[in-house]
């Protein structure tokens, strides 16, 4: 499916959209490695609930179904979770995510307050979202690709099954591609819109309307 020994595929659910202002209140992660016949193993995985410092906005609540109780209850602090989810994180993984821009935002917030302040992502990065939006027509959520891959795995908008369901979604577009490789470093954008929040000087960022395998014939 792809070269790298490792893939660490992520999601987070925040409180809002901005990387430099909301924080992370769930984080769901598999690490995957290859085994010696060269297919991919789960090495571990995490899902933890994380405290946040302020209450949780009605359409957060409406969205994940994450309630501040919740958070209260079974929430551990935002530097444990980030030492958790360092554990598994290396700079010579694949990080894969879905629409993984926006995960990327936080993850590097993350790492300049609990690790180092000068932190860069230098890892290779695969967005499955940009896979899909190559493929099919609007709109492009993961609900959708759930849908179109027949993933038996709910997208519930909680951080682990969310994973799981973006992996399987992967999993199945290589079996339609058995190219994945083009997609590795790579990054869709809507044109109208623009790239919007951080550029890796490393990646490719390309233009999608959805459908027109921009990505693919590049």
């Amino acid at each position: 499916m792809l070269d790298h020994d490792k893939i660490l595929l992520f999601d987070f659910e925040t409180t809002g959209l901005s990387a430099e202002r909301e924080q992370i209140i769930e984080i769901g992660a598999i690490l995957l490695k290859k085994d010696s016949l060269g297919e991919y193993q789960i090495e571990s995985e995490l899902s933890t609930l994380v405290l946040a410092d302020k209450p949780l906005p009605f359409k957060i609540i409406e969205i994940t179904h994450i309630t501040d109780e919740m958070l209260l209850r079974d929430g551990i602090s935002q530097e444990e979770a980030f030492h958790r989810f360092l554990s598994m994180y290396s700079e010579d993984t694949l990080l894969v995510a879905y629409n993984i821009q926006f995960d990327l935002s936080f993850m590097i917030q993350f790492f300049k307050k609990y690790w180092d302040k000068n932190f860069q992502i230098k890892n290779d990065i695969m967005d499955v979202m940009a896979i899909y939006k190559d493929r099919h027509r609007y709109p492009h959520r993961l609900d959708q690709a759930v849908q179109t891959y027949q993933v038996e795995i709910s997208n519930t908008h909680r951080a682990l099954d969310d994973i799981k369901a973006t992996y399987e979604a992967m999993r199945k577009m290589n079996a339609e591609l058995d190219n994945l490789r083009k997609y590795v470093n790579v990054i869709g954008y809507n044109a109208t819109y623009g790239v919007n929040g951080i550029k890796l000087p490393h990646v490719k960022y390309v233009a999608q309307k959805g459908g027109y395998r921009e990505i693919e014939r590049s």
